[in-house]
């Protein structure tokens, strides 16, 4: 969790502040530290200062050149005075400082500065930016800050902290990641991509205020653009499309989820001037119709990645044309289109043979049939999510694997037809008990504990999900649990109701009947 102080710092370095910040609880924890830096000098450790000025206590100035204090007692004053933030010294102490402290940046070159500037993280570089003037200048050099992900600052980041960012970034700035980021709008983004004309990735996912315009800017100013994230951006259309579509040729991949304005002919606009597309998000889109598909699959044969969950208007046969034309087709998301049928997996195992990833969650009209064909024809495949498809059996499970020995995700959730012997298929497999790591079941009530003995074969299984598996046992899980302690297994066992007490009876002292604890006295009547 970042502190406000942590927030603060990073703006005001941002916002061109470069006064030196104290954090106010250094004072609280300074005898701490004060006992810590006295064990480190009494055994000749070395310590790293506020400053950035690494220290020793070691005489050996060739060995460590960064400074060197051959006086223990000097040693420990200088550093208890940077903790306390003092600045006053001696003369005495002041000639010492200067005759024997060499600072990183009289020894290193500004290249190579630079070159270790470029693996700090923003906090680090900013921290570093408060030294020196020097130090400051460097660390903020545009070429430090080629990607910036401002996602985990998005309730904090504003219009003018991005423009300054911008500013201090210039062309250098090629990847840019504002997901969230509420306050962002058009006006912000146009000075961004002024001063940012190198830019070729953008995530604008959430980003509410973020209009055509936006889009505008782009074309007019970032040709350069491969990735685009506008997922969610309720107020872009099909304008805004065309008008990044005409001028940026360069575009590889677009995330165009949830916008529920871009119609069928603003992705068809896509299709037609991204032919080096490769990456195509379209989920819930509402619009991504067969005809989309069909232009989709003719103008973008090189796709790789193609996300259709929630495009519930899509059937097979836009599937089908789509599978014809792109052939080099690796991860494939039809989640939730529940009117597709054994069609699509049938041309799947024909045409998309470099297929690794399939995620059918609540395809509820797939078959074992169907997965027997695209198994025949796609044996690449890494990870399958059947969750919800509750047609198959656990011929299912034989097909794929006797014919895909490289499954290593492997989810069937739901899918209550599945048993015992299906997943002895996968423990019996040679490839499934080399290349298993995850495995979910959970909520298929057939799985006992010969489920379990079954899987004891799979040794490199990481993960196992069994909630609302009620034949399997705690014994059973504690059993594969022992063999492999690093299995992660997610169950869950509802509590054993308690046996319930018979309520005690009695007999009418007046008569022959047995009363329960509800009769009264008044239940019998003394004749």
């Amino acid at each position: 969790m970042r502190s406000h102080f942590q927030l603060s710092f990073f703006f005001n370095i941002i916002n061109g502040c470069h006064t030196t910040t104290t954090d106010s609880s250094s004072d609280t924890s300074s005898s701490t530290i004060t006992e810590r830096i006295n064990n480190q000098v009494n055994y000749g450790c070395s310590s790293t200062s506020t400053l950035g000025v690494l220290t020793h206590t070691n005489g050996d100035s060739l060995r460590h050149p960064l400074l060197n204090i051959s006086s223990t007692k000097h040693h420990r004053r200088f550093l208890l005075r940077l903790i306390h933030n003092s600045t006053i010294m001696n003369k005495q102490e002041e000639e010492l400082i200067n005759e024997n402290t060499c600072l990183l940046d009289t020894i290193l070159p500004k290249e190579l500065i630079l070159r270790i500037f470029s693996f700090l993280d923003y906090q680090s570089l900013c921290r570093c930016a408060q030294v020196s003037k020097y130090w400051n200048t460097l660390a903020l050099d545009g070429s430090n800050w080629q990607s910036i992900n401002l996602k985990n600052f998005q309730r904090d980041i504003n219009g003018n902290v991005l423009e300054n960012l911008s500013i201090r970034c210039g062309k250098f700035l090629k990847r840019l990641n504002i997901e969230n980021c509420k306050f962002i709008t058009d006006h912000n983004m146009g000075i961004v991509t002024n001063h940012c004309q190198n830019l070729e990735r953008l995530i604008v996912k959430h980003c509410d205020k973020i209009s055509n315009t936006t889009l505008f800017y782009l074309s007019r100013h970032c040709p350069y653009l491969k990735h685009i994230n506008i997922s969610s951006c309720h107020h872009i259309d099909d304008q805004g499309i065309k008008m990044i579509c005409t001028s940026c040729s360069y575009l590889e991949s677009w995330d165009i989820s949830w916008c529920m304005h871009i119609t069928e002919n603003g992705i068809r606009v896509v299709t037609e001037s991204c032919s080096k597309l490769t990456t195509f998000k379209a989920e819930g889109c509402t619009y991504m119709t067969n005809n989309a598909a069909m232009h989709l699959g003719k103008n973008c044969s090189k796709l790789l990645f193609l996300d259709l969950n929630r495009c519930s208007s899509l059937t097979d046969d836009g599937l089908i044309i789509l599978t014809q034309y792109c052939l080099l087709l690796e991860t494939l998301i039809i989640a939730n289109c529940t009117s597709l049928t054994d069609h699509t997996l049938i041309a799947l195992g024909k045409y998309c043979h470099q297929l690794k990833k399939l995620d059918a969650t609540l395809c509820s009209q797939f078959s074992d049939a169907g997965f027997l064909a695209m198994a025949q024809g796609c044996h690449l495949l890494r990870r399958i999510d059947l969750e919800d498809c509750t047609a198959i059996t656990d011929e299912t499970i034989r097909h794929l694997v006797d014919n895909c020995p490289n499954i290593e995700n492997f989810t069937l959730s739901r899918c209550e037809q599945i048993t015992d012997d299906g997943v002895r298929y996968i423990g019996s497999s040679v490839n499934a008990q080399e290349n298993l790591r995850v495995l979910e079941l959970d909520n298929c009530p057939s799985i006992t504990d010969i489920s379990i003995n079954h899987l004891l074969a799979c040794q490199n299984l990481q993960r196992l999900d069994i909630f609302d598996c009620q034949q399997i046992t705690r014994n059973a899980v504690k059993r594969i649990q022992m063999r492999y302690p690093h299995l992660k297994i997610h169950a869950y066992f509802a509590p054993q109701t308690p046996t319930p007490t018979p309520h005690q009876t009695t007999t009418c002292s007046f008569c022959c009947s047995t009363s329960c604890s509800a009769c009264v006295p008044s239940c019998c009547t003394i004749t």
